[in-house]
């Protein structure tokens, strides 16, 4: 991107490359500081300049490390990345030497939001960017086992920013994307959210669920339901299933097939309907299944993810 460039399209920022001129030094998962995490070390033009770079997205600044010249930013609000996820982005930028960024200040997409440079630990190649974003509100930063810190649902930056007016000189083979290789998705002129879960993700519930059969005794105050689990009715029936598959009773309401409530609000395994529009936080993902962890009641449980919506 340039200086002063925006994008935005149906009200949503897309996330822009921060960088006039990208010669990635190291990239991703690289041998040395970059080990285990998704960051790209990015100089400009000519080697040892510090050039500018701009706010990919209007964006708050969270944290600073005046030691490594380094800040923690966070969009406003959610941005269009180029992988189509549409999510907050928080993302490190860090050794800019004349780092005066304040906690709390709110910096406008294609506003100068630093300069490249090599303040702390960035001798290895020498002057420019560490970069590295997280597509969610998360604001973890942590060690990973190599001795990185890194955030938690850390994305490649191919998958991250667009790369508009971005003079790409050297990429390391990433699949760099502009805005019109990433179109909007509509339907019924609104736009397609990509609902891609992460560990504390926040969701609902989405959808009324057929009560299949109520744990014996009546008092544990759970129930099977085949479809949010994938686990058969006999197996529910011969306790075949894990605890994680019973689900507590406390946050769902029954209504009847069709969503309007009823009035006895006692559950009756094989013919009672559900319905649960509390917010969640999701512990754990399972790829493989497309299950997410849930902890209801203090209750850890494990459901299909298709049937919980990200907000």
């Amino acid at each position: 991107m340039i200086k002063g460039q925006t994008s935005i399209r149906n009200n949503i920022e897309d996330f822009l490359c921060p960088f006039t001129d990208m010669y990635i030094s190291q990239g991703s998962n690289g041998k040395y500081s970059h080990r285990g995490i998704m960051a790209n070390d990015v100089r400009g033009k000519v080697a040892g300049v510090k050039y500018p770079y701009y706010a990919p997205c209007t964006c708050k600044c969270l944290k600073t490390y005046p030691e490594t010249g380094q800040v923690m930013w966070q969009s406003i609000n959610k941005v269009r990345f180029s992988n189509g996820r549409i999510d907050y982005a928080t993302f490190m930028t860090a050794h800019d030497n004349a780092m005066n960024a304040k906690v709390g200040q709110l910096v406008k997409q294609g506003q100068q939001l630093g300069n490249m440079g090599n303040k702390g630990f960035s001798n290895m190649t020498g002057v420019h960017c560490h970069i590295e974003v997280s597509q969610s509100s998360d604001t973890t930063w942590k060690l990973n086992k190599y001795g990185n810190y890194m955030f938690n649902n850390e994305y490649d930056l191919d998958s991250c920013y667009f790369v508009d007016n971005t003079n790409i000189i050297k990429g390391m083979g990433g699949n760099w994307k502009t805005t019109n290789e990433t179109p909007i998705k509509e339907l019924s002129r609104k736009e397609i959210i990509d609902q891609i879960l992460h560990i504390r993700s926040k969701v609902k519930f989405d959808g009324i669920f057929k009560v299949d059969i109520i744990k014996s005794p009546v008092s544990s105050n759970m129930f099977g339901c085949c479809e949010l689990t994938g686990c058969s009715i006999d197996s529910y029936r011969k306790e075949k299933v894990q605890d994680y598959h019973w689900i507590p009773t406390y946050d769902f309401t029954e209504v009847d097939k069709n969503g309007a409530a009823t009035k006895d609000q006692k559950l009756t395994g094989g013919s009672s309907y559900v319905i649960n529009k509390n917010i969640y936080e999701i512990i754990d993902i399972d790829v493989k299944t497309n299950s997410a962890k849930l902890k209801i009641n203090n209750h850890d449980i494990w459901v299909y993810s298709t049937f919980l919506y990200e907000v």
